[in-house]
């Protein structure tokens, strides 16, 4: 299957706080002063900034190549407090690739989707991990407003009039004529971010290909590849920067339970499909002998692999093993009849604590086993989610009571509140953005983080506890291997052809065991050679 991978768009705008000039210090790991609000942005202490560069369309001004001229002219020219600025994109590399190739790779990229489309394109590499090469992603930050060909700054969009057929204007109930808004670029169009993810993924298979690198990746999430796997919540910039140092912190033991949880998921789905294979294989075997008897009834047939008793299997499969002992040492004999007697008594036990007996219960009781496993995925997966909304209201409440002061002398303001809400816009903002997605989140107006943190660790020992079921399901799969492969050696041992004997019993309207004839065959002989060469005769001569 394809890697799913990073790819992160978003707006930065004013009226969420954000600035231009402090996303381009931070990508670049330099310090610049906003000359919109006056505020000096230094990330010069910042590592892991691998390469930076901008990149310019034809008809942009020279001078832009300036990251500090190009970004405060972005600001300046944007008068409105809730301004739209730039567009940022977040997208991890692939490790596999050098980071010479990364770096070639994303330049192509952005010059093929973003400047060739007329945007100024403001490219940052990253690679913070102490390994080198381990988390590669890149910062991209493009322009929303186009550049018109003299080299000024442009109109997003304009007003149209609404007409109506005769091409007049249509007036609205307080008699002013109707507009609609009509974008100037493509940018904003829907669906871009699905082509932009796109266009990555192909040009990043393309690469990968070139450079002889099996792996390959997918814009699509993991449930529109309709891959059964639970995404890992997000870290956060401290609780990363403490994992890349090998501190273990509570975010990141939840992402390595539920990484314990997807790779248990592939392996029991692996073993799901082999034996489920298997029993397929087997019953299709069976049905063949059924064409002629199509009178039977629907419950006749449906229950046709109940001809076979699995202990019976069991029994004819651990008689052999000692046939095969006999060739052995003495210690050698001695070894493996202590192992063949464990894994028979292992096999009979699960039978017996199962309820199974036949074929049919087999198969019935994987479908309880792949039941149960779909639910235990169905539970980590919402409790991943939960995880993942209550560190946000986390994150939140941090917000909120750090600007809970500024809010609350703002609410109490009688006089001068719009010059004290403008002085402090940003925290203002903040606030009341934080405690509507609380409340959106959580249902509550009040911080609860201490309940919070009670439900997270609750979640988290639901998560730990769910995955040690699964690990119980995968050790299920390797006893009900051992059965599967009991019988089919002895199957093979005697070449018997399954369909003669339910033939018979069809006739006789009896489900009589192939197992017990062949024990019938193996009583009648002291030599295995002869007992095995008789077998053989007795079904040959049945075909004819």
């Amino acid at each position: 299957m394809a890697d799913s991978f990073h790819f992160s768009v978003n707006i930065i705008s004013r009226g969420k706080g954000k600035s231009a000039v402090a996303s381009a210090a931070y990508i670049s790991g330099e310090k610049i002063k906003n000359e919109w609000d006056g505020v000096t942005h230094d990330y010069t202490k910042k590592q892991g900034v691998i390469s930076k560069e901008i990149f310019l369309p034809d008809h942009a001004p020279e001078e832009y190549k300036d990251r500090k001229t190009l970004w405060n002219s972005v600001e300046l020219f944007e008068k409105n407090s809730n301004a739209q600025l730039a567009r940022n994109f977040i997208i991890s590399l692939p490790k596999e690739l050098s980071i010479e190739e990364n770096k070639k790779m994303i330049e192509e990229y952005v010059q093929n989707n973003f400047v060739k489309e007329g945007m100024i394109v403001d490219l940052a590499i990253h690679d913070e991990s102490r390994e080198g090469n381990q988390n590669i992603h890149a910062h991209i930050m493009t322009i929303v407003r186009p550049i018109n060909e003299d080299g000024t700054w442009g109109q997003k969009s304009k007003k149209e009039y609404i007409l109506d057929e005769k091409g007049e204007k249509i007036l609205n109930k307080n008699g002013k004529p109707k507009t609609r808004k009509v974008e100037l670029t493509t940018w904003n169009d829907k669906g871009n971010v699905e082509k932009w993810r796109e266009n990555f993924s192909d040009l990043c298979n393309k690469y990968l290909s070139k450079n002889n690198i099996e792996k390959r990746v997918d814009h699509r999430s993991f449930k529109r590849q309709g891959i059964k796997q639970i995404p890992t919540i997000h870290l956060g910039a401290s609780s990363s920067a403490m994992e890349r140092k090998g501190i273990r912190t509570e975010k990141g033991d939840i992402n390595r339970e539920i990484k314990k949880q997807n790779e248990l998921l592939k392996n029991i789905g692996n073993e799901i499909k082999k034996i489920t294979s298997w029993l397929a294989e087997f019953k299709d075997k069976l049905k063949e002998s059924y064409k002629e008897y199509k009178d039977q009834s629907k419950k006749q047939i449906e229950n046709e692999s109940g001809l076979f008793n699995l202990y019976e299997y069991l029994s004819f499969y651990q008689e052999m093993q000692e046939n095969n002992r006999a060739e052995l040492s003495f210690y050698g004999k001695r070894n493996k009849a202590i192992y063949d007697l464990k894994r028979y008594a292992s096999g009979i036990n699960y039978l017996r604590e199962n309820k199974i007996k036949t074929i049919s219960d087999l198969q019935g009781h994987i479908n309880n086993l792949r039941s149960k496993n779909t639910e235990i995925y169905k539970t980590i997966k919402e409790n991943s989610q939960k995880i993942e909304d209550l560190n946000k209201c986390l994150a939140y409440a941090k917000t909120v009571r750090k600007t809970k002061a500024i809010y609350q002398e703002y609410e109490s303001k009688k006089i001068f509140k719009e010059s004290f809400y403008k002085n402090n816009q940003k925290e203002i903002d903040q606030h009341i953005r934080a405690r509507t997605l609380i409340e959106k989140i959580s249902g509550k107006k009040n911080l609860k983080e201490k309940e919070w943190l009670g439900e997270i660790k609750n979640l988290e020992d639901e998560i730990s506890k769910l995955n040690t079921e699964s690990e119980k399901i995968r050790e299920r799969y390797k006893e009900i291997n051992h059965i599967k492969y009991a019988v089919e050696v002895v199957n093979k041992e005697y070449d018997i052809d399954l369909s003669i004997k339910i033939d018979k019993a069809i006739k006789r309207g009896e489900k009589e065991s192939i197992i017990e004839k062949i024990k019938e065959y193996k009583q009648d002989s002291d030599n295995f050679n002869k007992k095995r060469q008789s077998a053989k005769d007795y079904y040959k001569n049945q075909e004819r």
